[in-house]
């Protein structure tokens, strides 16, 4: 059997070619349709395959975006303050059982111990607040307060401290303990809901292990603790 066919006058050639072409490009390929056998998209989607799959990589990469962004630690906040400004930020949680631990970074149990505050404060909001009050600040006017903001800080953000109250004692550290009777650090103050400090811990009055959370600032801020 012999087949012939016509070419198109030579004048047409190149209409009939874009024509072509653009009929082939408005016409999706079988197993880009809804509904082929490839095709993931829901019945009466209205979507292409390649359209689903580009909205869905947009929202993987999104949903990623924002994984990520909630796995970095939130800023700590760090004030410098003196004791009457320590006194103000106690009053300011009236109602509240508040727990203020006075700590350095050269002292290795108070860091140590430093955790658990964390932890404690991320309990009862509602009924408990948490200070971190630093006493780096030695009085010496060659390193004043600000000197030690950025290792202060460094540390309490290592620690995710976010929920305390921190702040860095303008009080040179030997003021601060002449102030609560305290021989030496650790040291943690608990005060009741009226503001009346109940407790003062520190080594010399706690367990034989020294003064802990677990066994010593625990318990007694159970006692304290509003029961609504």
């Amino acid at each position: 059997m012999s087949m012939s066919f016509r070419l198109p006058a030579a004048g047409t050639l190149p209409a009939t070619l874009a024509l072509l072409a653009a009929l082939a490009g408005c016409s999706p390929a079988p197993s880009d349709l809804p509904g082929s056998p490839t095709d993931s998209s829901p019945p009466g989607s209205g979507q292409t395959q390649s359209a689903v799959s580009g909205s869905s990589s947009r929202i993987d990469a999104s949903d990623l975006a924002a994984a990520s962004s909630a796995d970095v630690p939130l800023d700590v906040s760090l004030t410098v303050a003196d004791l009457s400004q320590l006194e103000q930020f106690i009053a300011g949680h009236a109602g509240k059982v508040v727990v203020v631990d006075v700590w350095s970074t050269s002292c290795a149990p108070c860091m140590r111990e430093f955790p658990h505050l964390v932890e404690l404060s991320q309990t009862h909001p509602e009924r408990l607040a948490c200070i971190s009050l630093n006493v780096d600040y030695i009085g010496l006017k060659s390193k004043p307060p600000e000197n030690y903001m950025a290792k202060v800080e460094k540390f309490l953000q290592d620690q995710n401290a976010v929920d305390i109250t921190n702040l860095l004692s303008t009080t040179p550290d030997e003021a601060v303990l002449r102030k609560f009777s305290i021989g030496a650090i650790p040291a943690i103050l608990i005060y009741s809901v009226e503001g009346e400090l109940k407790h003062t811990l520190t080594d010399s009055n706690t367990g034989e292990d020294g003064l802990t959370y677990e066994g010593d600032v625990l318990p007694k801020v159970r006692e304290l603790l509003p029961t609504s």
